[in-house]
């Protein structure tokens, strides 16, 4: 196996690009979805959320908490909780990038050794082929 057959075999290549390509998306995702979550986690003053309450339950008198636009804190919990859902879906994207990378990466390594393989065992018989006894049948 030589060099230019690694870094001409799509496979090795595609495969590496997947692996760079997932670490990165994996490490943005990991170091994001911490720091939303952070920021989820410390608003602890907003209220419960009643999501499971069906709008025609909802009494516009008595539940006007409820039906009320967001307010500060609760918006910055929603657009944090948003985001935070975004890059955890990145970080699994870039997870599962590098696993490809990985698979296709051993996929094209193993197609070179065989490829290689065969090379090695071509020559060997046309070099022992002039020269070595005749097969007994």
């Amino acid at each position: 196996m030589k060099l230019p057959d690694v870094y001409t075999d799509w496979r090795i290549v595609t495969g590496l690009a997947l692996i760079v390509l997932g670490a990165f998306n994996w490490e943005i995702g990991r170091a994001r979805t911490q720091e939303y979550s952070r920021i989820v986690v410390g608003t602890t003053d907003v209220a419960a959320d009643e999501a499971y309450r069906s709008f025609d339950e909802l009494d516009p008198h008595t539940d006007s908490e409820v039906l009320a636009p967001f307010t500060n804190a609760q918006r910055q919990v929603s657009y944090a909780t948003a985001r935070m859902d975004f890059y955890h879906a990145t970080f699994l994207t870039g997870q599962a990038l590098v696993l490809a990378g990985v698979v296709l990466t051993l996929v094209g390594f193993i197609v070179i050794i065989q490829r290689d393989n065969r090379h090695v065992h071509r020559r060997l018989r046309a070099t022992l082929g002039g020269s070595a006894p005749p097969h007994a049948h």
